[in-house]
């Protein structure tokens, strides 16, 4: 696995557990959430420029994305 790859895989890990421990959900339902609503694709597309931001912002944002697409959290 190429050190990218593992870098935008740890990046996304670290956004759903922040995601989840804000929203007090399990990790798991976080991810099926976030990846229902594509926001797991964002995250990957937009790693170069959203693994440089507040980290706590990138939740917020995405939280914002997932409700723009319908989710509820």
């Amino acid at each position: 696995m190429s050190e990218t790859t593992y870098s935008k895989i740890a990046f996304v890990a670290m956004i759903v557990l922040l995601f989840a421990k804000k929203h007090h959900r399990t990790e798991a339902v976080i991810y099926q959430y976030i990846s229902r609503y594509g926001g797991d694709r964002l995250l990957i597309d937009n790693y170069a420029d959203l693994h440089t931001c507040d980290f706590a912002q990138v939740v917020d944002d995405l939280g914002d994305y997932c409700r723009r697409k319908g989710g509820t959290l």
